[in-house]
């Protein structure tokens, strides 16, 4: 046998081998074996709360009154809707094991009923689909399933709970920034009633109200009492001027003086002396009891103050899912897309015969 008549044999059977055989098998898969796979699609995104004036930007955000929404929300939510957490919850309901198996006669698509929780993670993945709009970072979730009833309610029952996921990170976020505020507003209040607290026992033990009012009445009186006692000093002087030391006039004024000087002493005692008991002392340790419910009540409104923003900032941080596009139970099965598969599968197996052609070409022509 010639050497072109073996050459055409081998190209034939390569043909055979790399292109006929597998593309009948490709057409077999895809005619009987495969099963129709149905798909559910919903748009969602993430709002963020807020009290603000709509935003000027108008648009879909302005529509919705989104403020901020970020990418990092819906990178949260796929993350969370791709996960263990997601399967652990809608696993009884759903019966994911079961309910991707058929028959087994699909072994692309089907899982395996004896699946480990990490496989069936995997298959979960290939299974939903999160594509994100870069620009509205709007969520689009497809779920894939062999029933179209199936694949509508897991969507739903994804969007459910991935709108309880957002919800209780908001509120668990807001409620620790109000635990605090109203922590502080707790231990600035304690604070008050213990300064306000310690002033009344300062008050009921000292039998005084105000050392400070005390000391400037005991003042205004000393300065009343030595303008008094200048007054009859004066008089005293005319006196003498024409009496005898011993005049009655002149004793009489000498009395008035000595008591009105013994009046200042006892007057000007009442503020100054070693005594605790002295309103000068008094007056100083009544200032430091006041300064600290001073200081404790500013500080009290500060904490109230601050408690009231910390609500308001907890508010406007709240988020909520919006559903732009509600999933939908689909009447055509979207995969196998047949046609698609069968003339793609033919053209890439030609490829690749032709490519083993090239490659045996090169071999021979170094043999030769």
């Amino acid at each position: 046998m010639s050497t072109k008549r073996k050459n055409k044999i081998i190209d034939f059977s390569l043909f055979i081998g790399l292109v006929i055989l597998p593309w009948v098998l490709v057409i077999f898969y895809v005619m009987t074996l495969a099963h129709p796979r149905f798909i559910s699609t919903s748009d969602v995104v993430v709002k963020q709360v807020s009290d603000a004036s709509v935003p000027s930007g108008g648009g879909l955000s302005a529509l919705l009154g989104v403020n901020s929404t970020s990418k990092e929300d819906a990178t949260y939510l796929t993350e969370y809707i791709l996960s263990n957490d997601m399967i652990k919850r809608l696993d009884n309901k759903f019966q994911f094991r079961e309910a991707y198996y058929v028959d087994g006669s699909d072994p692309i698509y089907e899982i395996n009923p004896e699946a480990s929780q990490e496989e069936l993670l995997e298959y979960f993945k290939k299974r939903v689909h999160i594509d994100l709009d870069e620009q509205s970072y709007i969520l689009s979730v497809s779920t894939e399933a062999f029933d179209s009833d199936y694949a509508h309610e897991l969507n739903k029952a994804i969007l459910g709970e991935s709108e309880q996921f957002v919800n209780r990170i908001s509120q668990e976020v807001a409620r620790d920034q109000l635990v605090f505020a109203e922590t502080q507003l707790d231990e600035s209040q304690d604070r008050l009633n213990e300064a306000k607290e310690q002033l009344l026992t300062y008050q009921n033990t000292n039998e005084i109200y105000d050392p400070q009012a005390n000391a400037q009445i005991v003042n205004q009186l000393i300065g009343s009492l030595q303008a008094q006692l200048s007054s009859l000093r004066t008089e005293e002087r005319q006196l003498l001027s024409y009496l005898n030391p011993d005049a009655p006039q002149v004793v009489s004024i000498r009395s008035q003086i000595r008591a009105v000087e013994e009046q200042i002493t006892q007057e000007q005692t009442k503020l100054t002396s070693p005594s605790t008991t002295k309103l000068n002392r008094q007056a100083v340790q009544f200032e430091t009891i006041k300064a600290d419910v001073d200081f404790a009540t500013e500080l009290y409104k500060l904490s109230l103050s601050s408690l009231e923003k910390a609500r308001l900032e907890a508010f406007k941080k709240m988020k909520n899912l919006i559903v732009i596009s509600t999933p939908y139970e689909a009447e055509d099965a979207l995969y196998p897309r047949r046609a698609y598969i069968i003339w793609t599968s033919l053209a890439l197996l030609i490829m690749l015969y032709g490519f083993v052609r090239l490659v045996m070409a090169v071999i021979r022509d170094h043999r030769s």
